[in-house]
């Protein structure tokens, strides 16, 4: 299990993400702007995450002058596999099903949505014929 990953970190992870690309301070100092962070909240959250382990330093790489460049331990996708299993073990005590029942239920599926869920699941059984 991996470490668990706070919303500040998040946001920050989302960062890496959407840049895929390995990315230094100055690259993450957009949270001054688009999280009204100031420049000490970006390096404790990076320090945080550093001790973490969810991101790291990239030894060897184009170093100019002190700036270090950085990048996510982890993949969005592996990500979102690891919340999906806390969650679904948590508040669902395992089972997709009642998620999914919950989640319709509290109309955050709409028609489209579980038409999407269908098409996934007709193709995805298919392969298993």
């Amino acid at each position: 299990m991996r470490q668990r990953v706070t919303d500040a970190e998040l946001l920050m992870m989302r960062i890496f993400w959407r840049e895929n690309r390995i990315l230094t301070f100055s690259d993450l100092r957009e949270l001054e702007r688009t999280a009204g962070w100031k420049k000490t909240t970006v390096q404790t959250v990076m320090d945080r995450m550093r001790s973490k382990g969810t991101i790291r330093e990239v030894p060897g790489y184009d170093r100019r002058g002190d700036v270090a460049h950085y990048e996510p331990t982890v993949t969005e996708q592996e990500f979102m596999m690891d919340e999906s299993e806390t969650l679904l073990g948590k508040v669902f005590n395992g089972s997709a099903v009642k998620m999914v029942a919950a989640l319709r239920q509290g109309g955050r599926l709409s028609d489209e949505d579980i038409a999407e869920l269908q098409a996934f699941f007709k193709v995805a059984g298919a392969g298993n014929d």
